[in-house]
């Protein structure tokens, strides 16, 4: 296996969870506060999401401030984010154009330590037979009920009894990360779950969200490092479905906005009536979206030479959805191979552990 070594005086940010004790105080404005959750470990940092409902419907209050009636238990940093400083109780008071409310934050004596953390751009290259990714696992973010934590949870100690490492990508500007385990092999700061390294690895697993943005953006960063340095010939992405989140787009043209709770990936798939529509409205999509929009939503600006669909020519892409038929994607050479496989369950292994170039498998044939 081998990481990149982790400096000294790298950035730092403050990843932890308390207990997911929640409250969100409604007042007569109308102002919503999210996440709700206001029970915090000494050292802890969250970002408050504002919002105002009005005639049923909600709109982002940029413009609020944010004051702590007593800084010494929870303070507001300039960046607008509360940094709990010691135990205690304090009141937050929010104010903004369109009303005012408070809401009561308790700071419990234990301490979480911060997750060092390496902008994605100081790293050049992760190796390892099997990789875990864990992207934006984070409560201030926009899984807010943190579906995706027990799917997350069991694959990092899965991967960590292993020996394989786990990567995750953390955010600066939302840093209450949810998951149990703290202690990552690698940790980058990455607001899209872009990056910029050469992923050396046989088999490569996704987790996190949101899976047709940043998990759809991190597929196509690693597969551009990869194609781009042919370090692989064939190359396999997993993707447990109870361990990624996703705005339920899929469900119907109204999109359940945030701060709808964000939706498993596995709910998704099992709401579909056969593999054949799962593949179609699903998988199919997904793929529509790596090889189609790159990057996607046009971000990062400094968009990485050539385009994905160029260093992807004459590579064979295929699909499978546990164990179902695997579905071509895109006809090329056997020899240069690349397997979306999705799982619906966490607690599913891999049916041949990966496509090693060394094992000479093959994959079943196409249906």
């Amino acid at each position: 296996m081998r990481l990149p070594l982790v400096p000294a005086g790298l950035a730092c940010i403050v990843v932890s969870v308390a207990g997911l004790a929640c409250s969100n105080e409604r007042a007569d404005s109308g102002l919503e506060v999210y996440p709700e959750h206001t029970r915090l470990y000494t050292g802890e940092r969250i970002r408050y999401s504002v919002l105002n409902r009005e005639a049923g419907e909600l709109a982002w209050v940029e413009d609020h401030t944010l004051v702590s009636k007593d800084p010494s238990v929870a303070r507001i940093l300039e960046s607008g984010q509360v940094e709990a400083l010691s135990q205690g109780s304090t009141e937050l008071v929010i104010r903004s154009p369109v009303g005012e409310r408070s809401l009561r934050v308790e700071v419990t004596p234990q301490r979480r330590g911060p997750i060092p953390a390496l902008h994605y751009s100081e790293i050049d290259r992760l190796s390892g037979e099997s990789v875990l990714f864990v992207g934006h696992a984070n409560l201030d973010g926009f899984d807010h009920t943190a579906v995706a934590k027990a799917g997350i949870d069991r694959l990092v100690r899965a991967f960590k009894s292993r020996g394989q490492p786990v990567a995750y990508f953390v955010s600066l500007d939302y840093p209450y990360w949810y998951t149990e385990d703290r202690s990552p092999d690698l940790a980058l700061v990455s607001e899209g779950q872009e990056h910029a390294m050469v992923v050396d690895a046989g088999t490569i697993t996704f987790t996190g969200g949101d899976f047709m943005i940043c998990t759809l953006r991190n597929v196509q960063m690693t597969l551009h490092g990869i194609l781009r340095e042919g370090v692989r010939n064939r190359i396999r992405l997993e993707f447990p479905a109870d361990a990624i989140w996703a705005v339920d787009r899929f469900e119907s043209t109204a999109e359940k906005e945030y701060p709808a709770p964000m939706t498993l990936l596995s709910d998704v798939l099992a709401r579909r009536r056969s593999a054949r529509e799962r593949h179609a409205e699903i998988l199919t999509p997904f793929l529509d979206g790596v090889f189609g929009d790159f990057p996607v939503l046009g971000y990062p600006s400094d968009v990485p030479e050539p385009s994905l669909n160029t260093l992807v020519a004459g590579w064979r892409v295929e699909a499978s959805l546990d164990d179902g038929p695997t579905l071509p994607y895109r006809l090329g050479d056997q020899d240069n191979l690349i397997r979306f496989h999705f799982r619906s369950s966490s607690h599913r292994e891999p049916p041949d552990g990966g496509l090693r170039p060394e094992s000479g498998n093959r994959p079943e044939p196409a249906a």
